[in-house]
């Protein structure tokens, strides 16, 4: 089952969470979970903006996995 923008942000959310050091305070914890879940979308999301992605038969695939990424992103900036 395909995941949506908002599960996949939550999935990345709580992997960095968990990843952190668990000492720091919850408030602590969740905004670098969410720093590092953006810096992750961020690292995906240029990887569009090569030229080898502007070719005419990768465009429908290309532009749908951009705008999943996108969504992914602000599903992030909402948590």
């Amino acid at each position: 089952m395909k995941q949506s923008p908002k599960e996949k942000a939550e999935e990345l959310f709580n992997k960095f969470r968990n990843a952190i050091l668990s000492f720091l305070g919850d408030k602590i914890q969740d905004r670098n979970a969410k720093r590092c879940a953006l810096i992750a979308v961020n690292e995906i999301l240029q990887t569009f903006n090569n030229e080898w992605t502007k070719l005419d038969f990768w465009t429908e695939e290309i532009n749908g996995t951009i705008n999943f990424w996108q969504e992914v992103k602000k599903e992030i900036e909402n948590l």
